[in-house]
């Protein structure tokens, strides 16, 4: 039988240590080789057990678990990373990533997905659940709405699923809310909303907004 992925856990709280101690216990892919409840005492940890992957929680007392992964590609550049914390924050995912995370769960991922999360990290492939690919690629699609529109938008035809999009957005409605209200998947939401900026020639939802109630649009 090929060997174990060996892991390590960072986490500051021990009951959660101690749950996902109780999800692996019976893998048959996966070993814990050792834990730590600080930044600091995780790179103690990497260097007497060498594990293969570590699981690592953001927030930590003595050193953040953004700061603690910038310091092992540092200085165990063999060792993946895999966050695993209770934030949803798109940010923090990005700064997780951006210091050598290659995979980011929450922490009420189910056994199978934290198991084969773990598996796709150890094999040098990034991972996200499917709420954190969503999280992010709206933070992509909302870092082009932080200019608030100061003119009056054109005129422009719009389609009645386009209408549909701009009333519900109007209703302050996520991608993910409008797209099971259409039926629709969230990305191809995204599209419309990227098409509706351009084609009312608008920088952000404001301006969509905007241009809805300048031409009675949101009137039923």
């Amino acid at each position: 039988m090929k060997n174990k992925i060996k892991i390590v856990i960072a986490d500051d709280h021990q009951i959660f240590i101690e749950g996902i101690k109780s999800l692996i216990k019976d893998s048959e892919k996966v070993l814990l080789v050792g834990e730590a409840r600080d930044g600091e005492t995780l790179l103690h940890v990497l260097k007497a057990k060498n594990p293969d992957v570590v699981l690592m929680d953001v927030n930590m007392p003595k050193m953040s678990g953004i700061e603690a992964s910038k310091k092992i590609r540092l200085l165990f550049p063999d060792i993946k990373i895999l966050g695993l914390t209770m934030s949803d924050d798109a940010d923090s995912v990005s700064e997780m990533m951006r210091a050598g995370a290659l995979g980011y769960l929450l922490k009420t991922t189910s056994k199978a997905e934290l198991i084969s999360a773990i598996v796709h990290v150890n094999n040098g492939e990034k991972y996200l659940s499917a709420e954190m690919s969503m999280k992010l690629i709206e933070k992509m699609f909302d870092d082009n709405e932080k200019e608030e529109v100061e003119r009056i938008p054109r005129k422009a035809d719009i389609t009645k699923r386009e209408l549909d999009i701009v009333r519900l957005i109007a209703q302050e409605m996520t991608n993910v809310e409008i797209a099971k209200k259409l039926n629709n998947s969230p990305m191809t939401i995204i599209t419309h909303r990227k098409n509706l900026l351009r084609k009312l020639g608008v920088k952000n939802t404001a301006g969509l907004v905007k241009y809805a109630v300048m031409n009675g649009l949101l009137e039923s």
